[in-house]
């Protein structure tokens, strides 16, 4: 990890220290920088593999990337309604399963975020990232739609900088080969 890059994470922590601690008296001031100094000195280390090189990660454009992030919060209460009611209605019953496809977002942070992204929505967890490739365990087929039409893909690439992909297609395995006649 580049030093400017190691700087701007530790300026980064601290002013979240700071915003979190409302404190400013110089015990949390020196606190907030040691903690601020051993999480960047850890982090230099662990999230340079995780999301490559300084030079491998294009400019993020700040706008897109908060305007991805506020559409994200915004796709998970309905998600975890939508889960809700699979759960509680027996005549929905989930349709678990794992689904494979290909991104073409080029940087390992852009595939990081979108990673980390299917996992915050409730009903789909990523299973494994192998370069361009997700598995992805999904509660029911409607839950992985974001991503077979590519809308968190695009809004991604955006914020990275690249021009958006197309819909992927989407290898579904069924986890049950059928449905239960009944609820158990």
């Amino acid at each position: 990890m580049t030093k400017i890059r190691a700087l701007w994470l530790f300026l980064s922590l601290l002013v979240f220290w700071q915003l979190l601690s409302a404190r400013i008296d110089p015990l949390f001031i020196a606190l907030g920088i040691v903690s601020a100094a051993g999480s960047t000195w850890f982090a230099v280390r662990l999230l340079e593999p995780v999301v490559g090189d300084a030079e491998e990660t294009p400019r993020i454009h700040l706008l897109y990337l908060v305007r991805f992030l506020l559409w994200l919060l915004l796709r998970i209460p309905p998600a975890g309604l939508a889960i809700a009611r699979v759960v509680i209605d027996p005549r929905r019953p989930p349709r678990p399963g794992v689904a494979r496809f290909r991104t073409g977002l080029a940087s390992p942070a852009a595939r990081t975020l979108l990673a980390n992204a299917i996992t915050l929505v409730p009903g789909t967890m990523t299973l494994n990232v192998d370069e361009d490739e997700f598995t992805i365990h999904v509660f029911t087929p409607d839950a992985a739609a974001d991503l077979a039409n590519a809308a968190t893909q695009r809004r991604i690439a955006l914020a990275f900088r690249q021009t958006p992909d197309e819909p992927p297609t989407m290898i579904w395995d069924p986890v049950h080969d059928e449905l239960p006649e009944e609820p158990l």
